[in-house]
């Protein structure tokens, strides 16, 4: 069975270049994503809509003669096109409905068995498909089928890897390639070779790997040209693995060239993905950032094609489907026009009764539709209202904390210019007086200094400023590239607020050129560019 699998990277850093790679690592991290792709080529849209009226046509006509064979075959046609475009579930549906009818077993019940087995594997529904490929693989023993059997065991081989059982996965697979080599078959020993070869690259046995994967080549030439690139590229990234960019580059760069000569996307992707990392370990971080880039644009890309191609292939489908609707409910109308004819025949006045029924019943029908969908329009009218009232309250209710904590935040600045007038006043009066005055006055003084400096009215400030933006210290926690000190949260917190410097410095009870020296540091622990300004930075956090 044919997978592809995006390994897990690893990186060593060197002491010359760490920041480079350090740098390139954190790229590459942040640009692998699943190659969610199928391995089959761009559907062509153009005849669907005339295949898949076809298919529903013949079987129709094998359901209408009642040929069992034939309705048989005509399901597997249909969950065949289905498996192509994508839609698993009524390919399984079908695949169902073949079986249901086939009653007896041989090599057709393996073979569906094993194709169920094989879309449930795809669909991470592992128990599923063990199900369906143990019933093939016994169906398979007793009536001596070789190659039923050897798919079977390469399909239980690949659930059996899934489920990290590597021992009983390669025993599987071993099982399968001896199965393969008696029947000659060049297509199941390059896909039989290629699972073995994947199963010790999972366990980073790179160089049997290695081994396994050239065997697989060595019978790629009947093979699809999608398994044989796949062949191809993995041997490039065993050599990769095993610290050897050098050697995997030609493979990679030939799974590439072969990719793009048969337009598969996936390939393509993943040829780009696989030299970027090769790159990188070369040291070449400008060509691996390049294929890094054509890749994740060729993904962006190609991801947008085939939403854009599956909403065209399920749109297609439902018109045909629509239209087969139509014209059998045009076959029922003319039935039912015929019967009401025979009717006429009979008894005018049975049939003004039948009609004046039916005309009945289809107002009675159409005035509950209204009403329900009045009803229905009035409860999400009321539903709108109801959010949109509690949303402006929210708003409100926000709006009102936003002011209270600016005015808070304003008092708390002019307490402290006020207390810090009365104490230079004091300061200054102390020596104009007599010795009890003096001292006296600086007890006054230092009470009043000390009162200053109380963290009540932070923490009531902090506690306040947290309801309006509960995730601000979190975010600026995990940006940071060295810690804040309790002085330089107080700084941010009151930027957030968009308080200016002229502000920032009577709430800290410093000076202006303080506010900016502290502002100048701050920006030193924040992963901020030089030209940007440091107040709309903290404002967007």
């Amino acid at each position: 069975m044919f997978r592809f699998k995006i390994p897990t990277r690893s990186y060593k850093l060197k002491n010359n270049c760490a920041r480079k790679i350090a740098y390139t690592a954190i790229v590459l991290f942040v640009n692998t994503i699943g190659l969610n792709a199928q391995d089959r080529p761009h559907t062509p849209l153009i005849k669907l809509d005339t295949v898949f009226k076809d298919l529903k046509n013949q079987l129709q006509k094998a359901t209408t003669s009642k040929n069992t064979k034939a309705i048989v075959n005509a399901h597997l046609d249909l969950a065949h096109f289905y498996e192509h475009l994508g839609i698993e579930n009524e390919a399984i549906k079908n695949y169902h409905s073949a079986l249901e009818l086939h009653d007896h077993l041989d090599t057709t019940t393996v073979y569906i068995g094993n194709k169920i087995g094989a879309i449930h594997l795809s669909l991470k529904q592992y128990k599923n498909a063990l199900q369906y490929v143990n019933k093939s693989l016994n169906i398979a023993n007793q009536i001596q089928f070789k190659k039923g059997k050897a798919t079977s065991y390469a399909l239980l081989g690949s659930v059996a890897e899934k489920n990290s059982d590597y021992t009983l996965a390669l025993q599987h697979q071993e099982q399968s390639l001896a199965l393969f080599k008696t029947l000659q078959d060049s297509t199941g020993l390059a896909i039989t070779y290629e699972n073995i070869g994947s199963i010790y690259e999972d366990l980073e046995h790179f160089e049997n790997a290695l081994i396994y994967f050239n065997k697989a080549n060595k019978y790629t030439n009947h093979v699809p040209n999608n398994n044989k690139i796949n062949i191809i590229n993995n041997i490039g990234d065993a050599h990769r693995k095993q610290g050897n960019p050098k050697a995997a580059l030609p493979y990679t760069q030939l799974a590439l060239q072969m990719a793009k000569s048969t337009n598969n996307t996936h390939q393509i992707e993943a040829a780009l993905k696989d030299i970027a990392l090769i790159y990188a370990d070369l040291n070449d971080y400008k060509t691996a950032f390049n294929y890094m880039i054509a890749f994740k644009d060729l993904n962006a890309s190609e991801s947008q094609y085939k939403n854009a191609e599956l909403v065209s292939i399920l749109q297609i489908l439902y018109e045909v489907e629509e239209r087969e609707a139509e014209v059998k409910l045009l076959n029922k109308q003319h039935e039912l026009n015929q019967v009401r004819q025979r009717i006429i025949l009979l008894s005018s006045t049975f049939v003004i009764l039948i009609l004046a029924g039916w005309f009945l019943y289809f107002r009675k029908r159409k005035k509950q539709e209204v009403k329900i969908q009045d009803y229905k329009n009035q409860l999400l009218q009321s539903n709108l209202e109801k959010k949109t009232n509690e949303e402006a309250a929210l708003q409100r209710e926000i709006e009102f904390k936003i002011s209270a904590l600016t005015n808070y935040s304003l008092h708390l600045s002019h307490k402290n210019k006020m207390i810090s007038d009365i104490s230079r006043t004091l300061a200054n009066i102390k020596d104009r007086n007599t010795t009890l005055i003096k001292s006296k006055l600086e007890t006054l003084i230092k009470e009043i200094d000390l009162d200053i400096s109380q963290e009540e009215e932070w923490t009531g400030f902090i506690s306040f400023f947290e309801q309006i933006h509960p995730n601000f210290f979190h975010t600026l926690k995990t940006i940071v590239t060295k810690e804040l000190s309790p002085s330089e949260l107080r700084l941010c917190m009151l930027l957030r607020l968009n308080l200016s410097s002229k502000d920032i410095a009577s709430i800290l009870r410093i000076t202006p050129d303080s506010v900016r020296i502290a502002r100048y540091r701050l920006r030193k622990k924040l992963p901020i560019d030089s030209k940007e300004d440091l107040q709309l930075f903290i404002l967007n956090l």
